[in-house]
């Protein structure tokens, strides 16, 4: 397995608030990392293509390899115009996945269930299984697409409709495509389904096209439950160093290994750190690569 950071972790190493493609890939280069490119909060005001070209041009200029592009656009979206929009945006994410030299492309499901006025259920919502026939036509339209250009596809277990390692199983077994599968996220089983991430890696671990790492502990109840008064919200974990925190990375890792995965494992979160930023990803890409070689 090849340990990666992703650039929407490593730009908050930057002074900047928005800090440009290339300065993260030079930031990239002089650390000696390479990237999963993430390409949700990218906006370039030229087309996407191009701006692909510029950036693997910088990327090779600094030493850095870009093995795994992580699209924001989601897939599965039951209403006919807002899903073919969709899929145009995914079709380009997949060009964009080649022009970087980068053979897998991450891209989640929709977040929710939403269902059309129109549609039966509108007042109730869709769940997993109803929603699974726009996801299953629309991911073998992608697969198909992808496959032409020589580019595996992994949803990502993110968000509430495939946040679970059956979720992620059963869309991948249904789709049977050979290059699609799961993009296995350890950390977001437990984050949004307190689901055992062992236990979700050894489940889907026949289907992964690519890992991203994290780690976390459990906040206090008290911290937890103010939040909710404060704001409406109910942050359960808190993201600390890689390695550091309540996962069972060796577990996950080494089920994902025992299943023949042998692919790219991107760091999503650096954590913290009381010196910078920086510093809190320097140590998670430390103890991931440590990791990585130690199984």
């Amino acid at each position: 397995m090849d340990a990666v950071i992703m650039t929407y972790c490593l730009k908050n190493a930057l002074p900047d608030e928005d800090p440009s493609m290339e300065d993260v890939l030079r930031l990239a280069g002089a650390e000696g990392f390479d990237v999963e490119i993430y390409g949700g909060r990218w906006t370039p005001s030229e087309d996407l293509r191009t701006a692909a070209e510029s950036a693997r041009k910088v990327a090779e200029a600094s030493g850095v390899s870009v093995p795994a592009y992580g699209s924001g656009t989601r897939l599965g979206h039951p209403d006919p115009q807002t899903g073919s929009d969709l899929m145009s945006k995914l079709k380009v994410d997949v060009e964009v996945c080649r022009i970087l030299g980068a053979n897998v492309l991450t891209f989640p499901i929709i977040d929710c269930q939403p269902v059309s006025k129109d549609r039966p259920g509108a007042d109730q919502g869709m769940y997993f299984e109803k929603a699974l026939p726009y996801i299953i036509d629309q991911a073998r339209e992608i697969s198909e697409y992808a496959s032409g250009h020589e580019v595996d596809l992994a949803v990502v277990n993110h968000c509430f409709l495939c946040y679970l390692g059956w979720h992620q199983k059963w869309i991948s077994k249904i789709t049977d495509r050979p290059n699609f599968g799961a993009g296995v996220d350890p950390g977001n089983y437990l984050h949004y389904g307190h689901e055992d991430p062992v236990s979700a890696c050894q489940l889907v671990g026949d289907w992964a096209k690519m890992a991203r790492a994290g780690d976390m502990v459990t906040r206090p109840e008290e911290e937890t439950l103010a939040s909710f008064e404060s704001d409406g919200r109910l942050p359960f974990f808190q993201s600390v160093v890689f390695g550091e925190g309540e996962i069972d990375q060796k577990g996950c890792y080494t089920n994902l290994k025992d299943a023949g995965f042998d692919g790219v494992v991107s760091l999503k979160s650096g954590g913290r750190s009381e010196d910078s930023p920086l510093e809190a990803i320097r140590r998670s890409m430390s103890n991931l690569r440590s990791l990585l070689k130690a199984i």
